[in-house]
């Protein structure tokens, strides 16, 4: 039971992901979700054998190699471009994440949250509710970005001019990196590390929406 329970929230929480991202650089939901669906299908089969292999400490780079694989296959999107949907739509769904387990760690709701438990299957269920609530909001306020677009082509020249912008990219992934292998090590002091890392990310997010802004209008 607890194999399929994981199976099922890890899978939403998956799907959440890639609608966020679509919704976000505005690509058709009715169209590729189908096949997302699928891809998240297999990302929750491999979250668990990451799990019961005891191989958590590379969960997240197993996860954004997938998830770059998956997005540049289906969307057809160049490997740049790939990189800045799934290092932005990565980042934003750790920060709900790591923010919902923050609030229920401090005000006691949780006394801790390990996988195959129903505390984990909760905070991965809010986090797929909490990740389509903010993707509807963009969706009815029509915003996103559409400097991103299907092409079965890469580019050498999508890296010029976008130096800083894969720096900052970079340097969030390698903080939701080491932010997890401290949430797994570090578990007594978790509260009031992760609400800092939180803030850092924060920054580091508006950044890269910052960078995207720019890129959206310039092209």
């Amino acid at each position: 039971m607890s194999f399929i329970m994981f199976i099922a929230a890890s899978m939403l929480e998956y799907i959440s992901f890639f609608i966020f991202v679509l919704v976000l650089f505005r690509f058709s939901i009715k169209e590729y979700i189908l096949k997302f669906m699928l891809g998240s299908l297999i990302l929750a089969f491999v979250s668990n054998t990451v799990q019961t292999e005891s191989l958590q400490d590379i969960s997240p780079l197993i996860n954004v190699f997938i998830l770059f694989f998956l997005i540049t296959i289906i969307l057809r999107t160049k490997l740049f471009h790939s990189f800045i949907m799934v290092t932005i739509g990565y980042v934003a769904q750790s920060l709900v994440q790591w923010l919902l387990v923050t609030f229920f760690i401090h005000f006691g709701v949780f006394d801790e949250i390990t996988p195959y438990t129903g505390n984990a299957y909760r905070i991965q269920v809010m986090t797929f509710i909490v990740m389509c609530l903010i993707s509807y909001c963009i969706h009815i306020t029509k915003g996103g970005f559409s400097y991103i677009q299907s092409s079965s082509r890469f580019y050498k020249d999508s890296f010029r001019g976008n130096k800083m912008f894969a720096i900052f990219m970079i340097l969030g992934l390698v903080i939701l990196f080491a932010g997890n292998i401290f949430y797994m090590t570090s578990y007594d002091r978790l509260s009031d590390s992760l609400a800092t890392i939180c803030i850092v990310v924060v920054v580091l997010l508006i950044v890269m929406i910052y960078f995207s802004i720019r890129k959206d209008e310039s092209e």
